[in-house]
């Protein structure tokens, strides 16, 4: 496709092979995370060739001064909407019939949220992609149409008004976007925040960006043959190499998605006479799939989703046979039936827009009655029920609530004013002592103390062994951050105990995990003290090591038997953490805090007790759990000068009986 005045859109077989092996790569990836470990990475092949083509057609068109800004979002709006909301209103259906009420509240929020070209933000704050429960959201996908509405939002009404005032600043602009956007993608990654890099448009729009320049650069596409077909053997390499890729990063400032981008924009270079590479991207069996990729990628998802979720388990490889060949089908009607009679312009644009408005609403109301009935309850009682209430209901700092800090991010806590240097109380850890966030606002209520939470996710707080090199160096800048603060007296510890091995700062490895465990958080606690800090330590639990309620939830509502564990022996959770336990218990310098004499009874250590699920996910309590520990957490730290309890306003307890945290 040529981007320059006078010349006309041509169109290009090898694109539709990319988009081939873009869409290809994503099912494989979610199909199997082992087979192609950066088949996600198929997603940012989509987002280069998005950000040329949309590019190439507006900078021509405002070239030729033919550019009309209602004419290209009718084209968006005929190309994007018709298959996504008859995706959306089969999908709902189903969902109404098989998701059990928890996730179908769930549902409901992510298909409000893909209506309104935010489905990246709401999954940004609800899941993390990666992660297995991310495995039972229909929608989750839409993540990515969500980065690319917004683009096609507001990138054409920067283009028209650089091509406006200053044509000849466009490729400097664009060329500074995207060098901001990219290291944005660094930063946020470096400061805890991976889950924000890999779902928000700022952060994803230097891989649109980098197509765009493609389509603006004067000759970028006319390059001699030889220099073409060594663009598509280095783009081809660095695809592969991309999608073969095991890491979120290429060392500290290279993130993973990079060389699936420029491998992209070198094919893109490369165009039809790229050599071998070229002639198979534009072969029959890639052209076909590339032409239905749009529909292929909003089908394949809701396949494996609803498959999994009621089978409870991994597909078999004849299942995974029978689903591909279900995706297959399903994408070619939408593409035939759906997609093109939309696309062609014997259907006025009246009658695409009622329609689309039509669809968007009844599937909005649908998901509204989702939300506000609780995820239709009725059609689930007795045990399945009351378990899958706690699905997803580990506690999560609100954004508003997040202040920088140190390598990363703090969360208030009972703290009215905001400021960080009147903190009195940290809670210091990871995901695992934020979910013990709401019982420790609660005490803060109590005492009249004001309080922060530290959660670095993914990491230990100790800086002198940690997970990884970078984990200690997060956890070495977090405490730096904390000693500067003038008011803390009280640091209540929060790691977590079942990560296996841990390195100094250097890489090395230390022997003995427990032991090296033990010593890193003696050195921390001995830091601490030195600074006249009191210290409260949070005990280990026993962890389910599977999605305990959403899991058992849907054996029991789909017949199915219960093979998972709902408990671990006391004796083998003290066989692995007794040492530990004793260790610090008898350290009278520390109030040492026992969940585990809250969840271990009568020789077993409950995941599930009276019917209802303790743990939220493989490993978080669910709130509604949180109660029952609070007695714990009271009775540790009534050893400290720290506690000194003030009558609390019945308004100010929830109904669970724990006080919210937040200002």
């Amino acid at each position: 496709m040529k981007s320059h005045a006078g010349m006309r859109a041509e169109y290009r077989p090898d694109i539709d092979g990319l988009r081939a092996v873009a869409v290809l790569a994503v099912i494989a990836f979610h199909m199997s995370k082992t087979v192609l470990p950066g088949g996600y990475l198929g997603v940012d092949i989509f987002f280069c060739l998005s950000g040329y083509l949309i590019t190439s057609i507006i900078w021509r068109e405002t070239t030729l001064n033919s550019f009309s800004l209602a004419r290209f979002y009718e084209r968006r709006v005929r190309r994007i909407a018709p298959a996504l909301l008859t995706l959306m209103a089969v999908v709902t259906v189903v969902a109404a019939i098989q998701l059990l009420p928890a996730d179908l509240i769930g549902y409901g929020k992510s298909a409000l949220a893909s209506l309104g070209f935010v489905a990246n933000v709401y999954f940004w704050r609800d899941t993390n992609y990666f992660a297995r429960v991310a495995e039972e959201k229909p929608l989750l996908h839409l993540w990515s149409l969500g980065v690319e509405e917004q683009f096609y939002i507001f990138f054409p009404l920067l283009l028209i008004a650089l091509k406006r005032w200053v044509p000849r600043a466009t490729i400097a602009v664009v060329s500074t976007l995207v060098l901001l956007s990219l290291v944005a993608n660094v930063v946020a990654v470096h400061f805890d925040g991976a889950s924000p890099a890999f779902f928000l448009l700022p952060t994803r729009a230097w891989e649109l960006g980098i197509g765009a320049l493609l389509a603006l650069i004067p000759g970028a596409l006319s390059l001699p043959t030889a220099t073409r077909r060594a663009a598509s053997l280095g783009g081809a390499a660095l695809i592969i190499f991309a999608l073969l890729w095991r890491e979120p990063m290429i060392g500290s400032f290279v993130p993973a998605a990079f060389p699936a981008v420029a491998g992209t924009a070198l094919l893109i270079i490369a165009g039809t006479n790229g050599g071998a590479i070229s002639r198979l991207l534009a072969t029959r069996p890639f052209v076909a799939i590339g032409l239905i990729s749009y529909s292929l990628y909003l089908w394949h998802w809701p396949v494996l989703v609803f498959s999994r979720y009621y089978l409870v388990r991994e597909l078999s490889l004849a299942e995974f046979g029978g689903a591909f060949i279900a995706m297959i089908g399903l994408a070619y009607v939408s593409w035939r039936y759906v997609e093109q009679p939309f696309r062609g312009r014997r259907m006025s644009v009246g009658r695409v827009y009622a329609v689309t408005a039509f669809g968007a609403a009844a599937i909005a109301v649908v998901a509204a009655i989702f939300i506000i009935t609780d995820g239709l309850p009725k059609r689930l009682q007795g045990p399945a029920a009351t378990i899958n209430a706690a699905v997803g209901t580990n506690y999560r700092c609100a954004v508003s609530e997040y202040r920088a800090f140190g390598a990363s991010r703090a969360c208030v806590l009972n703290l009215p004013e905001a400021d960080m240097a009147k903190a009195e109380v940290v809670l210091l850890g990871n995901s695992f002592a934020q979910m013990y966030a709401p019982i420790v606002s609660g005490l803060l209520v109590e005492t009249g103390s004001t309080g922060i939470l530290v959660p670095a996710n993914g990491c230990l707080p100790t800086p002198t062994l940690n997970l990884s090199p970078a984990c200690a160096k997060v956890a070495a800048i977090n405490l730096e951050a904390l000693e500067a603060m003038p008011n803390v007296r009280l640091v209540i510890l929060g790691p977590t105990y079942h990560d296996p091995i841990l390195v100094d700062p250097l890489g090395t490895v230390a022997p003995h995990s427990t032991d090296a465990l033990r010593q890193a958080l003696d050195a921390l606690i001995g830091r601490l003290h030195a600074r006249g800090v009191e210290v409260a330590l949070i005990g280990p639990i026993a962890i389910p090591y599977y999605d305990v309620a959403s899991e058992v939830s849907r054996r029991l509502a789909f017949g199915h038997e219960i093979t998972s564990p709902l408990f671990e022996p006391e004796a083998r959770f003290m066989a692995r953490y007794g040492e530990l336990i004793d260790h610090f218990a008898s350290r009278r310098d520390v109030a040492f805090i026992r969940p585990d004499h809250v969840q271990c009874a009568a020789g077993e250590c409950a995941f599930v007790r009276n019917d209802r699920s303790l743990f939220a996910d493989s490993g978080h309590l669910a709130v509604a759990a949180l109660p029952e520990f609070a007695p714990a957490f009271r009775s540790a730290l009534e050893r400290t000068k720290q506690w000194e309890p003030r009558k609390i306003e019945p308004a100010e307890v929830r109904a669970d009986g724990i006080v919210s945290p937040g200002n």
